[in-house]
């Protein structure tokens, strides 16, 4: 199951990078290579209430039309790897959420250029 949560309420506290994350990371990295609209993505330790933590993952994108449409493949790749029970919880970032999330680690993929 995916959630998707507004930045501006999220507080964000460090990068997530265990060998589950790392595996998360690799499989989320292969879908962005074939999606245009993202350009950098984020895996980090969050709170929505300032009180529970939860990994969140930040992508910042080109195209917010295509958000629901990500964030499906996302949950997809998600539920391939862990418990179905447990949930991903996804943040589309603008200008200002991700020199938020910036602060807290640096993201795991960058938009490769693309040539023709």
């Amino acid at each position: 199951m995916l959630h998707q949560f507004s930045a501006s309420t999220t507080t964000f506290m460090g990068a997530r990078d265990g060998a589950h994350e790392r595996r998360l990371k690799e499989a989320i990295s292969v879908l962005l290579d074939l999606d245009t609209t993202v350009a950098r993505a984020y895996l980090v330790r969050a709170s929505f209430d300032g009180t529970t933590f939860v990994a969140v993952l930040g992508l910042l994108t080109h195209d917010r039309k295509q958000s629901g449409k990500l964030a499906l493949q996302m949950d997809r790749a998600f539920g391939a790897l862990f418990n179905t029970e447990a949930h991903l919880d996804v943040v589309f970032l603008d200008g200002e959420s991700e020199v938020q999330i910036r602060k807290a680690c640096a993201p795991f993929y960058h938009c490769r250029a693309r040539y023709h």
